[in-house]
């Protein structure tokens, strides 16, 4: 039975800059010190069409950076409440990449990243998170790690990477393994939902999803950036180019960075035609 079309929020990061976050600063420092504008975020995405929202806590294995690892589990339990009160249909405790792993034998081995990963969905999950989210892994190594620290906690688990195109190849890990190949290689390790996030929409991206969808047994999830700063797409043709990967068969779409809540309203669009 071919999983029902969701749509997802879009950029958290975006949003916060564009109300004065500075550049340097972590979006969950503003969970703690200016939450109604966190919660605004949420409620824009919610009435643009956002069934599922993804917390504040992207930066959740990473806390200790920014002298924020003491205050994990309240930030925890305040992003899943901040996000609740917009009313979504469903909450994902969202954890995404550490940045410390760059490429094959390089950055943190896997017991510290399942001691990082674990800390953080366990206090997401004892907030209450209905889904568990880790996103935007430029390794496949860390994704699968991150996956089963999810995992363990008994809720349900997304995963989503970071691909990039290389010539001749499409959308590819960092370590040249074919993206169907990541994608396959995380539903066999349990993963609900799988896909990518923070790529460009377009061919390579559609691609991709024709190639996975015959390998992988769950929904695909396309939350793709909306191009570099001062060359961002606007709505309409951001929701154009996600259409074709729409039509390969991605079930959840969204938006990653740039993308705003009226990104999500052109795709709610794009969901119709497509």
């Amino acid at each position: 039975m071919t999983a029902p079309r969701l749509l997802l929020d879009a950029a958290m990061g975006t949003a916060l800059r564009d109300r004065g976050l500075a550049a340097e600063r972590f979006p969950e420092e503003w969970v703690l010190e200016r939450p109604q504008q966190v919660a605004s975020v949420h409620a824009e995405h919610v009435r643009a069409g956002a069934r599922l929202l993804l917390t504040c806590t992207f930066n959740a294995a990473r806390l200790e950076e920014r002298d924020l690892a003491r205050d994990a589990e309240s930030l925890c339990e305040r992003a899943v409440a901040l996000a609740r009160a917009a009313r979504p249909a469903a909450i994902a405790g969202c954890v995404g990449a550490t940045g410390l792993v760059r490429g094959p034998g390089r950055g943190p081995a896997d017991g510290e990243l399942r001691e990082r990963y674990g800390r953080a969905f366990r206090a997401l999950a004892r907030a209450g998170a209905e889904v568990l989210w880790t996103e935007t892994h430029v390794s496949l190594r860390e994704a699968r790690v991150a996956l089963a620290a999810a995992r363990a906690t008994g809720r349900a688990a997304v995963a989503t990477l970071f691909l990039a195109e290389r010539a001749g190849e499409g959308l590819t890990a960092l370590d040249g393994t074919p993206g169907a190949e990541c994608l396959e290689a995380l539903w066999r390790d349990g993963a609900a939902a799988v896909g990518v996030n923070c790529v460009p929409p377009g061919p390579a991206l559609a691609a991709l999803v024709a190639r996975a969808v015959p390998r992988v047994g769950v929904p695909l999830v396309v939350k793709p950036n909306a191009g570099r700063e001062g060359r961002l797409a606007p709505p309409s043709n951001f929701a154009a180019l996600l259409v074709p990967a729409l039509r390969a068969g991605a079930r959840y779409c969204g938006g990653c960075c740039g993308t705003t809540a009226a990104h999500l309203r052109a795709l709610q669009g794009a969901l119709r035609r497509s």
